[in-house]
């Protein structure tokens, strides 16, 4: 196998592992915060950095966010079939919050014009509605929480990924830009 080729391999796969480490990572000090019991926050970081990685690295690396995503919600005292479909759902929203983005903004770095900023808070308030829905859907169906209590799980899993993305997001994407003198 030509080097080249071993070393973008080597790359990908980087990028995936060190990805799902930082999820992990930054999903379990999230949950320190999380209402009982357990599965939701008011700001949920690792939406806002699966989002940025996607954006900068490009969608091949989701299944970074579905490992450390799966990992995370395992060690919680939900089941392994509810770990596997909130891991699902907060990969999908990544994926397609990166697609609504580069789609309609491009890769904001600076968010220097105010359309964007107002731009990025819709698709975002609407990417989120995509691991809200799955998660408490999952939880509520293997029994975690009451049906009763889905909608308030719900509501707080939107309003922590959304918070946790319009947070993140732009936080890396500005550190990762290159500085005006630089260009």
């Amino acid at each position: 196998m030509p080097q080249s080729v071993s070393m973008q391999r080597f790359s990908h796969v980087g990028w995936i592992s060190m990805l799902a480490a930082l999820y992990f990572a930054a999903a379990k000090l999230s949950l320190l915060l999380a209402i009982p019991p357990g599965y939701a926050t008011a700001v949920w970081a690792p939406s806002g950095l699966a989002l940025a990685v996607l954006l900068l690295a490009g969608n091949r690396v989701w299944p970074g966010i579905w490992l450390g995503a799966a990992f995370a919600n395992v060690t919680v005292q939900s089941s392994a079939l509810a770990a596997v479909f909130i891991a699902s759902g907060n990969t999908l929203e990544a994926v397609v919050g990166a697609s609504l983005i580069r789609h309609f903004i491009g890769v904001p770095r600076r968010f220097d014009r105010s359309e964007d900023v107002f731009k990025f808070v819709g698709l975002v308030a609407i990417a989120s509605v995509v691991a809200a829905t799955i998660g408490a859907l999952s939880i509520a169906a293997t029994g975690g929480i009451p049906w009763a209590d889905f909608p308030a799980h719900w509501w707080t899993w939107w309003q922590g990924d959304t918070m946790g993305i319009i947070i993140v997001t732009p936080l890396i994407l500005l550190w990762t830009d290159t500085p005006p003198e630089a260009r």
